[in-house]
């Protein structure tokens, strides 16, 4: 059992000034931790004639809840046995109008949440579980498979390392992400409450040539699915397909051509762009092409058929046409 000594220091007439020299910590983040059994000696100094009292003891924390009333000997509070671990109390001092408060809370073993990623797991159809096995745990921590959040249902657990098979598996051609936790019993110095210690991913493979309904608007029937189950991408919803490729050249005296495609066309693309713009700062502007496309009616124009100061020149061209049916 551990002793800890606070001195409360005051002194002028309102006080002028309040000191708490000793232990405890000064916000809530840094509470002091105590064991059970340990004790917390107060007393008082300095020349302010006034009361010193000290308030806020919890009996959550300690074995008595009643203020102290400080004097220039030291009084005890006593840490109380089977309390929770880290459970958190303040107290305050008080002289005339200075306060000053400090944070203790019952010390306790936190559970060891640094195991070995689990990495995400794929199950063949018609599987009902999966197993996953903890490394780099520890022998006084509870390790417990979750399912929807940290503080899901429980479907498998184990103590130390090792596997767990767990009890759960998501519907055939989905994914889902578990949650491990780790807790450390009461009677192990814990509080008991799970703490996060890692997430990981099952794939259930959908049955082999089954397909997935209709796949969305039309008939492909081929999904892809991101890791939380989520459709992704569907054929029918909308897939861009390449149309046909178009080769061809306008003539020296052409400056638009319409070319009747096999099928309708939504965009095109440019396999072979004019790279050079200017010639001795001349654009060349009957090398720039430009493009449309209505159904199954591609137009290619451009605005010359000639540079400045140069005779009128076919241009040819390579192009992409592609389809999207949501365009």
């Amino acid at each position: 059992m551990a002793n800890y000594n606070v001195t409360i220091s005051a002194s002028g007439f309102s006080p002028n000034f309040m000191l708490w020299q000793g232990s405890g910590g000064t916000s809530s983040g840094g509470a002091l931790a105590l064991l059970a059994g340990d004790t917390v000696s107060f007393k008082k100094i300095g020349t302010y004639s006034g009361s010193f009292v000290i308030s806020g003891f919890n009996t959550g924390l300690w074995t008595s809840g009643s203020n102290l009333t400080l004097t220039t000997s030291y009084q005890t509070k006593t840490v109380k046995t089977g309390g929770t671990a880290f459970f958190e109390d303040s107290i305050t001092a008080t002289a005339g109008s200075k306060t000053q408060t400090r944070w203790f809370e019952l010390g306790g073993v936190s559970p060891d949440t640094t195991i070995t990623d689990v990495d995400t797991i794929t199950r063949p159809n018609g599987s009902t579980n999966h197993s996953i096995t903890i490394a780099a745990g520890s022998s006084n921590t509870i390790y417990e498979a979750r399912t929807g959040s940290a503080s899901g249902t429980v479907v498998g657990t184990r103590t130390d390392n090792g596997a767990i098979t767990v009890s759960s598996i998501p519907s055939a051609g989905t994914s889902a992400t578990y949650y491990i936790t780790g807790r450390v019993t009461t009677a192990n110095g814990g509080d008991n409450s799970p703490v996060l210690a890692d997430t990981y991913i099952v794939l259930h493979e959908a049955a082999a040539g089954s397909g997935t309904g209709d796949g969305g608007t039309g008939t492909y029937g081929l999904r892809v699915y991101d890791a939380s189950g989520n459709t992704t991408l569907d054929l029918s919803d909308r897939v861009v397909t390449f149309r046909e490729r178009v080769t061809g050249s306008l003539s020296s005296s052409q400056t638009t051509k319409n070319v009747t495609l096999s099928g309708a066309g939504t965009a095109v693309i440019n396999l072979d762009p004019i790279t050079v713009i200017f010639v001795s700062n001349i654009p060349q502007r009957q090398k720039i092409l430009y493009f449309t496309v209505s159904g199954t009616t591609l137009t290619i124009t451009r605005t010359a058929v000639n540079a400045t100061g140069s005779a009128a020149a076919a241009q040819s061209y390579d192009l992409l046409v592609v389809y999207d049916p949501v365009a």
